[in-house]
């Protein structure tokens, strides 16, 4: 990102508008998670600001006078950001910068900043910077105008700054184009890898970020991931065995979580890596219980519409049961019998465990087989793609009894012959 994004000082205000024909719990409960979000990237916010107005101002998002009036309390705080809980216009950022004397970050830019800190594969950090610099495309105006100016126009010639922007977005969208085929690249081998696990269920791990998944991964999977109590702690996508014991294989995938108003930029860069969201069987739709968890629910919800995933069947799945008072237990269990109640962190994922398998059990069809032993080379594509309940050595031949979903048995009975089918039954 450009230096004027750069900040030495950690401490900043945080600014939220109040539309008011909505309710103001909206814009406090917004607010406080744009707090999180900042001091995530290790910034102390001295205080918080809301100014209600009907519509926001065109040329500075807030009302002028709120603006003189953070210009001061910046002074007065010693601090050298001011965080914006919506998405502002080009326009908007540089007048607010211009009038404030340091950078304005929205809620897009914070977000980004987080992603970058907290990528580590290749894969995430390609995303990163593509959608950075889809951001900061539009925002290039108005960055060299002032050196012109003091420089002083003479007659219709272009002046320094409109020649390095030009400069500057032949340059970034050389960019952009470069790191979209390398993505596609790393997209290209990530298929590759999909087509060797094409016999296995998947299930993907999805929900509001902070909400525990990866702590539900290393409960179900008896993995050891990283696991932090701070906002998208997980970016990259990461599969685990589920069950070694159940067949066909249940692979488990955790990805990056979601967030009101997830910015546009990073739903478009992290559509490979949503991939695995999209091709789950099932989806464990993870909710932290001591959260406003309503909230949480109908963003992942609209999030998944957004991506296509929205006719995956889904599994509620309330975590850290252990964070409430069981009375409010109680009353969220009434709202929302069909859900699953677990403690991650205590390891209470038994009940959830046996959901997932009787989910793909009820599902699998039992079909028998039988090989000549001229056809008994079969044997090992029977084992790769089904479940062998039964095995028997008879001399006219090898009979299986095999479980499976009804694609696999499909994909089986393509690859081996109709001819050895002798009976099916669900």
């Amino acid at each position: 990102m450009l230096d004027r994004f750069t900040s030495t000082e950690k401490k900043a205000i945080a600014v939220a508008l109040h539309l008011t024909e909505s309710p103001l719990e909206e814009t406090e409960h917004s607010l406080e998670e744009l707090r999180a979000l900042t001091a995530s990237l290790q910034y102390e916010i001295t205080r918080d600001l809301i100014q209600s107005r009907i519509q926001p101002d065109s040329a500075f998002f807030l009302g002028r006078g709120k603006v003189q009036e953070i210009k001061k309390l910046l002074a007065f705080d010693e601090a050298s950001l001011v965080v914006i809980d919506a998405e502002l216009s080009p326009k908007q950022a540089r007048n607010l910068e211009k009038n404030l004397g340091c950078p304005v970050w929205d809620r897009t830019q914070v977000i980004l900043e987080i992603f970058a800190q907290n990528a580590k594969t290749r894969e995430a950090k390609l995303q990163i910077e593509l959608a950075q610099f889809q951001y900061m495309l539009p925002r290039l105006v108005g960055m060299w105008q002032h050196l012109d100016r003091e420089r002083g126009g003479i007659g219709t010639s272009r002046g320094t700054g409109e020649k390095q922007i030009e400069s500057d977005r032949k340059w970034i969208r050389q960019r952009i184009s470069r790191l979209k085929q390398e993505l596609k690249q790393v997209v290209q081998e990530r298929h590759t890898q999909k087509q060797r696990r094409s016999n296995c269920l998947k299930v993907g791990l999805v929900g509001y970020t902070n909400a525990g998944k990866s702590s539900v991964m290393n409960a179900l999977t008896n993995s050891e991931l990283l696991v932090e109590n701070k906002l998208f702690a997980t970016l990259d996508a990461t599969t685990r065995v589920f069950d070694s014991e159940t067949k066909p294989r249940i692979l488990l995938s955790d990805t990056v979580g979601f967030i009101k108003n997830l910015p546009h930029e990073l739903v478009a860069s992290f559509q490979s890596t949503l991939e695995f969201v999209q091709d789950a069987d099932l989806l464990l739709h993870i909710v932290d219980i001591s959260s406003d968890y309503s909230e949480h629910l109908k963003v992942t919800l609209q999030t998944l519409d957004e991506i296509g995933a929205n006719c995956i069947p889904i599994l509620l799945v309330f975590n850290k049961t252990d964070l409430i008072p069981a009375m409010q237990q109680m009353m969220i269990r009434k709202r929302h019998p069909e859900a699953i109640f677990i403690s991650a962190w205590k390891g209470e994922v038994e009940e959830l465990k046996q959901k997932v398998i009787h989910f793909f059990e009820q599902k699998m069809s039992t079909t028998h087989i039988c090989l000549d032993y001229q056809h008994s080379h079969h044997l090992g594509s029977i084992y790769q793609w089904v479940r062998v309940d039964h095995l028997d050595y008879q001399e006219d031949g090898i009979y299986v009894t095999v479980t499976a979903p009804p694609a696999h048995i499909e994909r089986l009975r393509n690859q081996i012959g109709e001819t050895h089918f002798i009976g099916e039954h669900t």
